[in-house]
């Protein structure tokens, strides 16, 4: 799994991330998460297009990570997920919970 943080306008991070989100890798995932909290960046997408597959570790943490950025008035939103993991998204109905967004421009504009 690879991680890759861009900061754009509006001091939006988005981690880009490659690769499964499976077991053990899920805490790497939570502490690339947490880290941008840690910086001060408040606005966080978390960019899903190169992930074929999540596990409920991985959801764990995305949960946990969303609490600790609305805890610090913050705000995360996930970035054009593969079809395999917005459907566990739907079937955990974690779809309702989270802000899911199709392209960059509309996951930024989400903090506007």
């Amino acid at each position: 799994m690879n991680f890759d943080t861009t900061t754009r306008a509006q001091n939006v991070s988005i981690l880009h991330i490659e690769g499964k989100i499976i077991g053990s890798t899920a805490d790497t995932f939570q502490e690339a998460m947490e880290r941008q909290l840690a910086k001060g960046n408040r606005n966080l997408v978390v960019e899903l297009m190169n992930v074929p597959l999540i596990d409920s570790s991985a959801l764990g943490a995305i949960i946990l990570t969303l609490q600790g950025f609305q805890k610090s008035g913050g705000k995360l939103v996930l970035l054009n997920p593969q079809q395999a993991v917005r459907d566990i998204l739907e079937v955990t109905h974690l779809a309702s919970v989270l802000e899911i967004y199709d392209t960059e421009e509309s996951a930024i504009s989400a903090f506007s």
